[in-house]
């Protein structure tokens, strides 16, 4: 009964707390909530699809465990020795996985045009790191795998505003971040809930 009694106030602080603050003791080994789906944004249109996944540990944290140690490995490989990205630093810039796929037999896309606007304000990669070898041909094929690269944003971009969006030739468009804002506060509440009944145990 006592441990029933906690969700009720957890329930209530997560409301009241406007966003989610990164939660740096999440243990490696917690399983969390969020799966692929909950921190990504797909814009899709004519050939293309392109599809932006979160890799800020603000929200990776909350994520389950497999999601979460894909992209920390991703992070670990491909921005080790980046000169923008320190690993550990406070000031990095933001990363996110970025795919483009294919819906029509070969379809060229632009890698700079993948932009964020965030309160009005266009933010262009600070860097693009390929993951797939064949990145720089800016194509992609129907049959093969979405090509992949890690995209650097500056660290003023907010990622707890609902003011966020995705924007690819100003034609394609994601504007539903609340949507991942909503998923991430269910899933810190939920980490809120274990940590105090392993607190309560111990």
């Amino acid at each position: 009964m006592k441990s029933a009694n906690l969700l009720i106030p957890l329930m209530i602080i997560s409301l009241a707390v406007p966003l989610w603050a990164q939660n740096e003791d999440v243990p490696n080994d917690y399983d969390g909530l969020l799966v692929r789906n909950d921190i990504t944004a797909t814009m899709r249109g004519g050939d293309i699809e392109i599809t932006v996944t979160a890799m800020d540990e603000s929200i990776i944290c909350y994520a389950t465990k497999e999601i979460r140690d894909h992209l920390r490995q991703l992070k670990d490989q491909y921005l080790a020795d980046n000169f923008n990205y320190q690993p550990g630093a406070k000031k990095n810039p933001i990363p996110f996985l970025v795919n483009f796929r294919a819906l029509a037999q070969e379809v060229r896309y632009e890698p700079h045009e993948m932009v964020i606007y965030n309160f009005g304000q266009e933010f262009k990669p600070i860097d693009i790191v390929p993951i797939s070898p064949n990145f720089n041909d800016r194509v992609a094929f129907i049959r093969k795998p979405p090509v992949s690269a890690i995209y650097l944003f500056d660290k003023s971009v907010d990622l707890k505003s609902r003011e966020l969006s995705f924007v690819y030739f100003n034609s394609l468009t994601f504007s539903n971040w609340i949507k991942v804002i909503e998923k991430v506060n269910e899933a810190k509440t939920q980490y809120e809930v274990y940590r105090a009944r392993n607190a309560e145990k111990n």
